[in-house]
């Protein structure tokens, strides 16, 4: 078998469940887009998937990814590990990574599925780690002061690059369990508040440009992004983002009918290539003949009421 160049070959690492698979293929349809001439290796963790859907995933990605790998994780294993909300288990699948991956391994980039990437990452795949265990984009400022950290202490874990080496080191799963079972009202984020316990102070902070979240354009209301208040760094991450991460419920999502994300296009883009175009966007209201049929049908029941209370 040749030897395997990390600093030429990157490793690409999601988490999916069954609700996620289909935006997983839109996301590495547009990493592949924007990094047509990269050796890439990805390697996609899941819970259990419809047998069906996990072929088709499997037959599309592998058209334009030469090197593409499932690997079922043991959802078992995260007993003690809460979910509310919008989340699911599979958020904890990155506590499970240094089991999973080959032992080959030593560094990936993490990316998440609800999200899209539009620019080069051999910038940052190249970027040094100075000796600390990953390099992540620091959370705005209002999740922050959600957890008592100051804006630059705590870390979004949708996009990391990371030393996996480290990580094999460090006992994630069980330390993380404790952690978890010990103070359950500090997980609001799951996976990524016991991360950020894990690694306090052993992360590198990277110009929000490589994780550009909703906040960035205008959709926080409680985050005041007007332009004459902005850093030129957070200028350069707006104009000229890499990755778009869709953080966040709901109409945030760009597959809700309702999302206003200036990128929501960028993503109905992608998933069209893919087999899941025909998909309807969430809360996408019925066809007109549909809505006229069942006004119709309401207003004769109302009459019918009318006429037969009278």
């Amino acid at each position: 078998m040749p030897i395997r160049d990390e600093a030429v070959v990157m490793t690409i690492v999601c988490a999916v469940d069954r609700g996620y698979l289909r935006h997983c293929a839109a996301m590495l349809h547009s990493l592949r887009e924007s990094n047509p001439d990269e050796e890439l290796t990805v390697f996609v963790v899941h819970d259990t998937l419809d047998p069906e859907e996990k072929a088709r995933f499997i037959a599309y990605t592998s058209a334009f990814l030469p090197s593409i790998s499932l690997l079922q994780a043991d959802a078992s294993r995260l007993e003690g590990f809460p979910v509310s909300g919008h989340g699911s288990l599979a958020a904890y699948f990155r506590l499970l990574l240094p089991d999973l991956l080959p032992a080959g391994v030593s560094r990936f980039l993490f990316i998440d599925s609800d999200a899209v990437v539009v620019d080069s990452l051999r910038p940052l795949w190249e970027q040094p780690l100075e000796g600390h265990a990953l390099a992540a984009v620091p959370e705005h400022q209002l999740s922050c002061a959600d957890h008592g950290y100051v804006f630059g202490e705590y870390f979004n874990s949708g996009m990391m690059l990371v030393d996996l080496e480290q990580w094999r080191r460090s006992d994630l799963l069980e330390t993380g369990r404790a952690f978890a079972r010990a103070n359950p009202h500090r997980l609001r984020h799951w996976d990524q508040d016991v991360l950020n316990h894990l690694f306090a102070g052993a992360w590198l902070a990277m110009p929000e440009r490589w994780n550009a979240c909703p906040h960035l354009f205008g959709l926080n209301a409680f985050y005041d992004m007007s332009r004459d208040k902005l850093t030129a760094a957070q200028r350069e991450s707006i104009d000229h983002p890499a990755i778009i991460h869709f953080a966040g419920p709901g109409p945030v999502k760009p597959w809700h009918y309702r999302c206003e994300h200036p990128w929501r296009d960028t993503y109905r883009r992608h998933i069209a290539d893919t087999p899941w175009a025909k998909v309807p966007l969430q809360d996408q209201p019925p066809p007109w003949p549909i809505r006229a049929w069942r006004e119709g049908l309401f207003q004769v029941k109302c009459k019918l009421k009318s006429l037969l209370g009278s």
